[in-house]
């Protein structure tokens, strides 16, 4: 598909307000892509390169992008600005600038259209990448480079998707029941793709999947260590009674005032190559040995695992299984009292700098209190108890 054909299906978008035409407007899209390409697609539609919980991120701001515009059209700085604040969009000042250069030269118009969704998608990557000493002149001269070999309508999406303004007005549940509806023409197969995108939070990968396996290619998706599973998120309702005519039996458990994080443990065995001589016969052979790894993630999918070093730590020492992956509450703990610090105390340790001063400062604890998956089986669909006496076998 022509990146050209992918703005169009945007514009569409765009123009309509109606979630339904726009989830038919994208069962379509979904409809004309390859399997090589729908995953690209479904990144770019949540204005990204990657999945959520990679940490691959444009890093791109209105003043770079305003930097980029003036190369590719040959403007000042200020003639870019003074274009920003009248049309309050930089893909729109992109998109009217590039308008009028093709204006004086309307040959170039032939060839700005043959741009593949694949190739756009690269170099998107490849800046996303661009990081480090002189980042931000290679960001600009490779955005550049890309925009000037752009027909009009593509540059106005282009110059949005790194500044994560694409102003479609969808979220991924849209996504969702427009994979569903290319599936089987209606939303019936959406909650089978949604539940396979709460273990798998990756769109890309789930749209690859359906259009290749159909619900097949959902039915079979289980956790995977160091990729995080949407994490639940509880409802408030006004009393016991309510609950429990809601939900019927249930755990009760204290409500700790600290932040949410998942734990990913797994003792791996890694492959090491070794020289054995044998007489004059030199062999090639490979040598197990353990490795131990831990990921943390927030309730956004973030990894956060250099933040809380503390708690590293404490699933290294703790836990004995072979691979797990659980969910607790952290919270700051005063170790001479042995106490529970305030939210306003633990909430100082989400920080990028001066770490490892901070964990000795305000500890934290892990208060445990889900089992999602242990020793290569997950436990998603057992029961509340089954979850439970595990999760205490581990911790014991």
């Amino acid at each position: 598909m022509l990146f050209s054909t992918l703005s169009q299906y945007f514009q569409k978008i765009e123009k309509t307000s109606s979630r339904n035409e726009m989830t038919e407007i994208l069962a379509d899209l979904f409809h004309h892509s390859t399997k090589d390409e729908i995953g690209k697609i479904c990144y770019l539609l949540q204005g990204r390169v990657a999945p959520l919980y990679e940490a691959i991120e444009f890093g791109m701001a209105d003043k770079m992008m305003i930097k980029v515009l003036a190369n590719a059209y040959n403007k000042s700085i200020s003639e870019i600005t003074k274009l920003f604040k009248k049309e309050g969009d930089l893909g729109g000042v992109g998109q009217l600038l590039n308008i009028k250069r093709e204006a004086h030269i309307p040959a170039m118009m032939a060839d700005k259209q043959k741009f593949g969704v694949g190739e756009v998608y690269g170099i998107l990557y490849k800046l996303a990448l661009t990081m480090g000493m002189g980042s931000v002149d290679k960001k600009v001269s490779l955005l550049t480079l890309l925009l000037q070999n752009l027909d009009s309508l593509s540059v106005r999406y282009v110059v949005r998707i790194p500044l994560s303004k694409l102003r479609l007005g969808f979220s991924d549940m849209t996504i969702l029941d427009a994979l569903s509806v290319m599936l089987s023409k209606n939303k019936k197969d959406r909650k089978q793709i949604e539940a396979a995108y709460n273990v798998r939070p990756d769109m890309g990968f789930i749209a690859e999947q359906v259009k290749e396996k159909g619900l097949k290619g959902v039915q079979k998706i289980t956790p995977v260590v160091g990729i995080p599973i949407l994490m639940t998120r509880a409802e408030r309702l006004g009393s016991t009674e309510e609950i429990i005519e809601k939900i019927g039996k249930c755990g009760v458990e204290y409500k700790y005032d600290g932040f949410r994080l998942q734990v990913h443990y797994s003792k791996l065995k890694i492959l090491n190559s070794k020289y054995q001589t044998n007489n004059q016969n030199e062999k090639l052979f490979r040598e197990e040995e353990p490795k131990e790894y831990v990921r943390l993630f927030s309730r956004n999918l973030e990894d956060v695992t250099n933040m809380y070093p503390d708690i590293v730590k404490g699933v290294f020492e703790q836990i004995k299984v072979r691979d797990a992956i659980f969910e607790g509450e952290a919270l700051a703990y005063n170790p001479k009292t042995k106490e529970f610090l305030p939210f306003q105390e633990t909430v100082q340790r989400k920080r990028k700098y001066d770490i490892a001063q901070k964990a000795i400062d305000i500890p934290l604890r892990l208060m445990v209190f889900e089992l999602l998956y242990v020793n290569g089986e997950s436990l998603l669909k057992k029961p509340y108890l089954t979850r439970r006496r595990k999760l205490e076998e581990i911790l014991a």
